[in-house]
Parts: C-alpha cells; sequence; structure tokens
C-alpha cells in the first residue's frame, strides 16, 4: 500500500508491513530476548513476496491480497486489503504454516508511517500513560486526546514504550481536523511515534545510550498490533512474562480498518 489520499494529498510515507518485534526492554535483554526470539525479527526485516492477487468485487471494490514467505520461521504472512467504494480499507493480516516449535512471538501486528502533518491523537482504550497486557490496572478505559509526541516515555535508556492496549478506535488527524480513524470489532493496541521502532532498538546486547540519543523524526510511525507480549518484571534476570501474557508460535490473524475521518464532521 503506498497510497491514501482522502482529498488532501496522500496520508502514507511507508506503506503497511508485518511486524512481529519490539524493541528489547530491560526485562527483556535480562532473559537473552535478542538471541532466544531473533528469528522473529529477522521475520520482519525479511519478507519476500510469494504471491499478488487482486479481484473486483461484486458489491463493489476491491480486494488486494499479498503473501509474503517468512524464511526464518518458514512460514507465510498474508495481508489482505478490502477498499469499498468510499475508501474505507479494511485489513486482515495473518500467519500461516507457523511451527508450535518457535519461540514465542514478542509481538504480532503491523508498522506504517503516515505524514507528519496527523500529529492529533485520540482514542478510546486504555490511558493516559503507557501500559501492556500484563501493566495496565492503573490506564483506565476511556476516551484520551494528545500530540502524538506525548505518547512517547523516554526511558533513561531507550527501549519499547508508548503502547496502549484494549483499544477500539484510534484517530490521527491534522490541525483542520482531517485525518483517518483505525477501528476494529476486536480490542487491538497501538503505540505512535515520532521515530521509528529501530530508533528504541539496543541491538542484540544492551546498549548504553541515553534519552538524549532519541531524535524526533519529521514523521508519525504507527504500530496497529493484536498484541505484543507482557513486560513481565517478577525479576529483570530470567523469568519471562507470565505464559497467559505470551504470544505462541500458532496461526494468528486480525484485522483493523482505516476510514477517512473529520473531527469537527
Amino acid at each position: 500500500l503506498i497510497e491514501i489520499d482522502y482529498g488532501n494529498g496522500n496520508i502514507i510515507e511507508r506503506g503497511i508491513k508485518a511486524n512481529f518485534w519490539r524493541s528489547p526492554t530491560d526485562n527483556d535483554y535480562g532473559f537473552f530476548m535478542p538471541y532466544k526470539l531473533k528469528v522473529w525479527k529477522q521475520a520482519s526485516n525479511l519478507q519476500s513476496l510469494e504471491s499478488f492477487k487482486f479481484k473486483n468485487l461484486k458489491k463493489g471494490g476491491v480486494e488486494i491480497k499479498s503473501k509474503y514467505f517468512l524464511p526464518s520461521v518458514k512460514g507465510y504472512v498474508e495481508i489482505t486489503y478490502n477498499i469499498d467504494l468510499i475508501g474505507k480499507v479494511s485489513v486482515d493480516t495473518s500467519l500461516s504454516e507457523i511451527s508450535s516449535k518457535l519461540p514465542i512471538l514478542p509481538k504480532f501486528g503491523t508498522n506504517l508511517i503516515i505524514n507528519k502533518q496527523y500529529e492529533k491523537v485520540s482514542w478510546y482504550g486504555r490511558g493516559p500513560h503507557e501500559n501492556y497486557q500484563d501493566r495496565k490496572t492503573s490506564s483506565l478505559i476511556g476516551i484520551y486526546e494528545c500530540n502524538v509526541s506525548d505518547l512517547y516515555y523516554p526511558y533513561i535508556r531507550p527501549q519499547e514504550n508508548g503502547n496502549r492496549t484494549d483499544t477500539k478506535w484510534v484517530t490521527f488527524t491534522n490541525l483542520n481536523g482531517d485525518g483517518i480513524i483505525i477501528e476494529s470489532s476486536k480490542n487491538f493496541e497501538f503505540s505512535a511515534h515520532n521515530q521509528n521502532n529501530e530508533d528504541f532498538d539496543g541491538g542484540y546486547e544492551k546498549s548504553q545510550r541515553h534519552t538524549t540519543d532519541i531524535l524526533k523524526r519529521p514523521i508519525v510511525n504507527l504500530n496497529i498490533d493484536y498484541r505484543q507480549m507482557g513486560v513481565g518484571g517478577d525479576n529483570s534476570w530470567g523469568l519471562l512474562p507470565h505464559k497467559k501474557y505470551q504470544i505462541k508460535a500458532e496461526n494468528i490473524s486480525f484485522n483493523y480498518s482505516i476510514s477517512p475521518h473529520n473531527i469537527n464532521n
């Protein structure tokens, strides 16, 4: 997907891509996550297009299916777009032929980058501060508003940050109130930054960077996720997140939609 234009120019800077990796947290380094789960980082970085199909729908609109081979896990991810006559883009992402012997997933979702002007964010879900599936009791469900830059949590050592769980919808709009709404019939997770995901990644060994090393970029980087694993914390030197907060390697799918949105209408 290279362009979405609802009358104010192309929104997309970089199109939707399946993502299975999060920047390691301090707790993640404690159980050597960058090594133990590295096949999922490789799966995020290396995806070869296996097939590309499209068809016109009888009810109007079009369906596009793009299937990618993931060499590191010897499985596939397929992204299906259904685009209707008013420009609503339904996105379905699904894994197939995934062995149950593979390690757990740090994350399953999609990543895309949109134009920097869409800096205003509003969501219905848990907030206002960051929260994760095993760290969300203090985050109440409600409607929240802020700038994308406010979603960033400046940990002293850069790492995964700013996630929001139990989300029903999230909007990104410009100063005129024009933009997009992302929504799903099932709860999803999201994060958004003025940085790339890689900017927070310390690599295989914990790098001693600092908050001042994180620079603001002229982008809005979106992660729309089925889920990411919990952050753990029983200890920070070996224990994984509890099993119920892990993501098993299996054939998972999730979907959401992107539609035009104007807060003045």
